[in-house]
């Protein structure tokens, strides 16, 4: 009788131990989990000669999604910034431009209901290795904090000469005022004019 006691004991202790390193693995889950992460791919909205309104190139950062441009429109309060390579007459820009600024000088949003005002800035202080190192959004306000940055409504990524990257990490204010960064990807310079363009984006921000 004692024997199973004891037994019943050690099996009651055991549950026990699993049942708090359980609740203490949860408890400690990674603090990257206190932002939100999306990798993006992009393509160019401009086509041969001008809007190619089947591409993907129109961004919400939030979601980490793409739309082309019937779905931006049918959308258009998701929308952050819309990606175009060789538009507004550059023979080398890749230029992100948020919806307010592309309804003041193109066609291009006359559909939408919705004119979103998110903003962005080149974060050239910024290092990639301090980018991946991101986990919480304390972490966001510190690399902000870092150096004055200037919001925009455009912004190319490029030299405007040849297709060079200059800026790869960018900070932004999503149409919801929710801060984050995002950096790109590596591309192919100087593909052809109508060419997709593709940028992949990597993007970090406040839940």
């Amino acid at each position: 009788m004692l024997n199973h006691k004891l037994k019943i004991a050690a099996l009651l202790s055991l549950v026990l131990g699993i049942t708090i390193t359980s609740c203490s693995k949860k408890n400690s889950a990674p603090a990257s989990s206190a932002l939100k992460q999306d990798t993006i791919t992009v393509e160019s909205i401009i086509g041969t000669d001008d809007l190619d309104p089947t591409r993907f190139g129109w961004i919400d950062l939030y979601d980490g999604k793409t739309f082309n441009q019937p779905q931006a429109a049918a959308n258009s309060s998701q929308i952050d910034f819309a990606y175009n390579y060789h538009g507004g007459g550059c023979s080398s820009c890749r230029v992100f431009e948020n919806v307010e600024s592309m309804s003041t000088r193109t066609g291009y949003v006359y559909a939408f209901s919705t004119l979103t005002n998110s903003l962005l800035a080149a974060a050239d202080s910024v290092t990639i290795s301090e980018f991946d190192a991101l986990k919480t959004p304390a972490d966001i306000d510190v690399l902000l904090a870092k150096t004055p940055l200037i919001r925009n409504y455009a912004i190319d990524i490029t030299n405007g000469n040849n297709d060079v990257a200059i800026h790869k990490i960018f900070a932004f204010t999503d149409k919801s005022g929710k801060k984050g960064l995002f950096r790109i990807s590596d591309y192919i310079a100087n593909v052809p004019q109508g060419d997709r363009a593709v940028l992949t984006l990597y993007v970090k921000m406040e839940k």
